[in-house]
């Protein structure tokens, strides 16, 4: 029997590119299923399948639902 709760997770991604020689920096905020985490793995296996991006680090928080947290403006999707 496992839990799966939604969460708030906010990641940060370096990307690096040879078009740009200072890098990139992508960050997102998205509702994602907890402990699971499949959105989460899915932007990582994601951000590494392009040839000419590299993925060099990435860092996120995780934030619980509450009945006080404000989730205006992240999509929630049913399964």
């Amino acid at each position: 029997w496992m839990t799966n709760d939604a969460v708030i997770i906010e990641v940060e991604f370096q990307l690096e590119s040879e078009y740009q020689p200072y890098g990139h920096f992508v960050c997102l905020r998205f509702i994602d299923n907890y402990p699971q985490k499949n959105k989460l793995t899915s932007l990582i296996k994601d951000m590494g399948q392009y040839p000419d991006v590299k993925l060099v680090d990435y860092e996120f928080k995780i934030e619980p639902i509450t009945e006080a947290t404000d989730i205006r403006g992240l999509e929630i999707t049913k399964h």
